[in-house]
């Protein structure tokens, strides 16, 4: 049986879906949406697997790939934005719509046979939800937190400012509150992130906070990622820029992963330097060889990282004596 493919563009409030030999069709982005998309596709497929394609576009598309990866004979992809759009100007693609779009999809899949999407489990999905949220409050809160220090200096303020900050700053301070109690419930309610979170706890300068933090924004790719798949998605790998005999540019880190895991790893790495051993020799061996500080740390930083990934897999305290120090 050969597989019938499937490229959707994705919107606010469209799927516009793309297959072979057809005019593009809109169907709403909503779940009733993406099922009457799953009935057209499939009654075009006549029985013959379904593979669908649409580019990771935030919230609008994860709805939509959800609702599709629930169907059987069928697989979904949720590929990386940068990769269709490269894909296009190497089609010497010069219009953009939003059904020409999806021809390009429709164009990409069928070349390129991109990896099926693997949703998260649901409790990754609430952690994330919860931990999201509590750090854009408590950013919104250090903003102004620092908007109400330099009102001080203000003369003549009105009141009615002062007051509106602070009783902006007690509701967000009563709304993390209530997000940290909801993480703790969920943690304690779910055997998986009861055993992980006190896991990761044992390594030397992870507390309670940044674990749950570390299993929110590393999601199941903690544990269903290849090493470089994980690198890669914190945006750790090395980017080189060389051509020839006259370009010889830095290597410097990608940047092209989820930098709320990268933001959290580097306080765990900067405590490690003092109190973990093998943070600490991995840091002085990368020193006596002449890399800079930075460098240094964005490689303990992936240290870690690995460290993590293999404990959760193997569902294993920490214990420097079992993980080579360099």
């Amino acid at each position: 049986m050969s597989k019938w493919y499937v490229g959707i563009d994705v919107s606010k409030d469209e799927l516009v879906a793309a297959v072979a030999g057809r005019k593009p069709k809109i169907f709403a982005d909503t779940v009733a949406g993406s099922k009457a998309l799953y009935r057209w596709a499939n009654a075009l497929a006549m029985g013959n697997p379904l593979h669908i394609c649409l580019e990771a576009t935030g919230v609008y598309g994860h709805r939509a790939a959800l609702t599709l990866a629930a169907y059987p004979k069928t697989e979904v992809s949720v590929v990386n934005p940068a990769q269709i759009a490269a894909f296009a100007k190497a089609q010497l693609r010069r219009s953009k719509t939003d059904a020409l779009d999806a021809q390009v999809i429709l164009a990409f899949v069928q070349s390129q046979q991109p990896q099926p999407w693997q949703p998260d489990s649901d409790v990754r999905r609430q952690l994330y939800a919860l931990v999201a949220e509590w750090d854009a409050l408590a950013e919104t809160k250090g903003r102004l937190t620092d908007r109400d220090h330099s009102h001080t200096y203000i003369p003549d303020l009105p009141r009615a400012v002062s007051r509106a900050q602070k009783k902006i700053v007690q509701t967000l301070e009563r709304e993390i509150a209530r997000l940290e109690e909801a993480v703790i419930r969920l943690c304690d309610t779910t055997p998986e992130l009861k055993a992980q979170v006190p896991l990761l706890c044992t390594i030397p300068g992870v507390k309670t906070t940044t674990a749950v933090h570390l299993l929110a924004y590393g999601k199941d790719a903690l544990t269903t990622y290849s090493r470089k798949e994980l690198t890669a998605h914190a945006g750790l790998a090395p980017k080189q820029h060389q051509s020839g005999s006259s370009i010889r540019g830095k290597s410097r880190l990608a940047k092209q992963g989820d930098k709320r895991l990268r933001r959290t790893l580097y306080m765990p790495v900067l405590c490690g330097i003092k109190h973990n051993p093998v943070i600490a020799a991995r840091c002085q061996h990368l020193c006596q060889n002449r890399k800079a500080k930075m460098v240094a740390i964005a490689a303990c930083m992936r240290k870690l990282l690995l460290i993590i990934q293999a404990m959760l897999k193997h569902q294993k305290p920490f214990n420097p004596e079992l993980i080579p120090l360099t």
